[in-house]
């Protein structure tokens, strides 16, 4: 099923919140399983990026000059940059949604659907086509008040 991420815009000159389409698969129940979806779509394509990247990026690799048309749509996304990945090491996806769903308990990140914001792990969840996720990492600030 199709649903749409708010992802915020990366530069600093038009901030903005845009949708992008993923695909999740069908079934979700709950809050946790959603998390964990996401998780393993976002880790497989990182992994996959790799797997298309040198192990020595400064060594034998040949960046071919950009055209015009890729710098404008890279400048339109609000960063030019070449994608290369200096860390070669592979996510564990295991790992890595055993934290988002810690993060998720403990309040790190907050998830809306539809405007309305989940609940914990366990919560139900109803998942139509075209529904519109958004994931907010909340900022925690720490200091004195004198």
């Amino acid at each position: 099923m199709k649903i749409y991420l708010q992802q915020k815009r990366p530069g600093r000159t038009r901030q903005a919140i845009v949708p992008c389409p993923i695909e999740l698969p069908a079934g979700l129940n709950t809050t946790g399983e959603l998390i964990s979806s996401l998780v393993r779509i976002i880790v497989s394509a990182y992994n996959d990026r790799i797997d298309d990247v040198p192990a020595d990026p400064d060594a034998d690799y040949q960046v071919a000059p950009m055209t015009e048309d890729q710098v404008n749509n890279l400048a339109e996304a609000g960063r030019i940059a070449f994608g290369l990945i200096y860390n070669n090491r592979k996510e564990d996806p295991e790992k890595a949604i055993a934290n988002a769903l810690q993060c998720h308990e403990d309040g790190i990140f907050k998830i809306f659907l539809n405007g309305s914001q989940l609940g914990s792990n366990e919560s139900q969840v109803e998942i139509a086509e075209g529904d519109t996720l958004t994931i907010i990492r909340l900022t925690m600030l720490s200091g004195r008040m004198w």
